[in-house]
């Protein structure tokens, strides 16, 4: 049981509470202990054992017994009291943009909607307009919210996709059923979002087919209201794990590499392999690669390609997009590696909403081989992030050179990730701007724009001479919140004039722009910087979805700001201050 886990609990009980109309202190405070829960470096299971959890600010009597159960039971009863009191799919409602806990208990009350369906049927009724809160314009926004939603219905992100995906190759490499099992699918390839997931299962020795059978099958959901076991047959076993997808592919031995390459896809991808193959004399497909009925020699997945005259193509390029003529040109991309990472771009410290000090993070910074932090604090407008004034900006530059001269040579640059103003404006003056190594415009506010609106407001803060890197550039939140709109080859083109760097968020819930954005800066010769967006040490890891995002885009270290060492950086940043 982690701390995710306990901060879990701690949220629903504050919405609930908020939804049933508690006391708003009660409410807040299980709010604001789970985010303290959340984001102590050390295991709260750990600190209740010894009896400490009152010790930690913001967690008082109420929130230890919950805690404390939670730990020793599994469950909570303040939270199954809460739940019992309100509708099943309630929450539910949560999900919609536009839809708080205060407009979702107005819409219960006063209208008796209490699920999705329920909520879209007074939306088309006009039901909404007369609620004091609402109005024709947030109608819409939650009618077009319920539309998002049902289209990516079933969806998960990559960070859950790939947690329970983790736990299924736990438990069928421990099992000793099968002697080789692989990731497949568009899981492989590097989406953002998932309906499914394949597996690729080599059988061990003299397994018994029903031993395999029950061995994917007890793997599934064992809730009775989903179905758990979709299907059962001798090459293909699908269930559902945490309500994603998986199919099993089991093969033969010598199958294993034509297979891994046929399930990992794309269908355009495979194609285009197929009718190369075809024109060469060949039949290609899961199975393996034949000439005149007999099958070819194939031992490893590039030896596939090998076969068809070409060099193997990284998994996360099998898109069908000129892949295969950049392999026939010898001209594909080397990808970025984790290993060519440098620093750490575009985190937040206790100055504002994150978890940790400066000293604390870059400490963590150093443990895990960087040798630089960007610092890039949240600005005076977002208040709602306890964003900085000037004077506690200047505070926080004066505590960096200080850090700078007890770290060396390990650096941290000062920053700010700057409110984007709805005139494209940044959110401080020059002579605040000017003092710090580097700024990220970001737009947060506002975000009903149309394109050309949208399109002028990133553009002016592309012209500041002051913005360094455009972070999160369409403002989208996966299966949540659909992006605002822009003019891409206008953005582009600003950005390479400019030479300001694109930021790809690397937050699960962001992953913004999509890699088909990223491959053209990329292309433009537009540098990328991946950033975490890190509110917290946990926040770090996130980077490792950015990475394969950039890998999936074509990126290479040259193209990437964060390969670059701490002194180039440096130069970097002020050649854009004294531009």
């Amino acid at each position: 049981m982690n701390n995710r886990e306990i901060a879990s609990v701690l949220k629903q009980i504050a919405v609930y509470k908020e939804l049933s109309g508690d006391n708003p202190f009660k409410t807040r405070a299980f709010e604001q202990a789970a985010r303290t829960v959340e984001s102590n470096p050390d295991e709260i299971t750990v600190i209740a054992k010894e009896g400490k959890l009152r010790e930690i600010k913001g967690i008082g009597r109420s929130v230890e017994e919950v805690i404390l159960e939670y730990i020793s039971k599994g469950s909570s009863t303040a939270l199954e009291k809460l739940k019992s009191s309100l509708p099943v799919d309630i929450t539910e409602l949560l999900t919609i943009p536009g839809m708080g806990p205060k407009k979702v208990k107005a819409v219960w009350e006063k209208l008796g909607v209490s699920n999705i369906g329920e909520l879209e049927y007074a939306c088309k009724e006009n039901r909404l307009i007369t609620l004091e809160g609402f109005g024709t314009k947030s109608q819409e926004k939650i009618l077009k919210g319920i539309s998002f939603k049902k289209r990516y219905q079933d969806r998960h992100l990559i960070s859950e996709t790939l947690d329970t995906t983790g736990k299924v190759l736990d438990k069928l490499e421990a099992s000793g059923v099968f002697s080789k099992v692989t990731i497949a699918g568009s899981l492989r390839r590097g989406k953002n979002i998932f309906k499914d997931v394949d597996i690729v299962l080599v059988p061990a020795r003299d397994i018994e087919q029903e031993k395999i059978r029950e061995t994917l099958i007890s793997l599934a959901d064992q809730d009775s209201d989903t179905e758990g076991v979709i299907g059962a047959g001798p090459t293909k076993v699908s269930i559902r794990r945490r309500g994603l997808q998986i199919d099993f592919r089991i093969i033969e031995k010598e199958s294993y590499p034509a297979a891994l390459q046929h399930f990992t896809g794309s269908k355009e991808h495979n194609t285009i392999l197929r009718s190369r193959a075809k024109k060469m004399g060949l039949k290609m497909n899961e199975y393996g690669i034949f000439k005149d009925g007999k099958g070819l020699e194939i031992e490893t997945e590039e030896s596939v390609y090998r076969c068809i005259g070409l060099p193997l193509i990284p998994p996360e390029l099998r898109e069908g997009e000129k892949e295969t003529e950049a392999a026939e040109k010898g001209i594909l991309p080397v990808l970025v590696k984790k290993n060519d990472i440098h620093g750490m771009i575009h985190v937040h410290s206790n100055y504002s909403d994150g978890a940790h000090s400066i000293e604390i993070l870059a400490r963590e910074c150093i443990k895990q081989g960087y040798t630089y932090l960007c610092v890039s604090d949240h600005s005076r407008s977002a208040f709602y992030a306890n964003g900085l004034s000037a004077e506690r900006l200047l505070a926080q530059i004066n505590e960096i050179k200080h850090l700078n001269r007890e770290l060396a040579p390990f650096r941290i640059f000062c920053g700010i990730e700057s409110d984007i103003l709805s005139d494209g404006s940044l959110d401080y003056p020059d002579e605040i701007l000017q003092k710090l190594d580097f700024v990220i415009g970001s737009i947060h506010s506002k975000l009903s724009m149309t394109p050309d609106e949208a399109t002028e407001r990133l553009i002016t803060a592309i012209k500041n001479p002051y913005t360094s890197i455009l972070g999160h550039i369409s403002g989208r939140l996966l299966l949540s919140r659909q992006g605002y709109q822009f003019d891409e080859e206008k953005i582009l083109c600003a950005l390479a004039d400019e030479k300001v760097v694109l930021e790809h968020n690397c937050n699960p819930h962001r992953l913004d722009p999509d890699w088909p954005f990223l491959k053209k800066a990329s292309e433009e010769g537009i540098l990328i910087s991946l950033g975490p967006d890190a509110h917290s040490i946990e926040g770090f890891k996130d980077i490792k979805y950015g990475l394969v995002m950039a890998r999936k885009g074509w990126v290479q270290k040259e193209g990437l700001l964060n390969c670059m060492s701490a002194g180039k950086i440096n130069d970097f940043f002020i050649e854009r201050r004294v531009r």
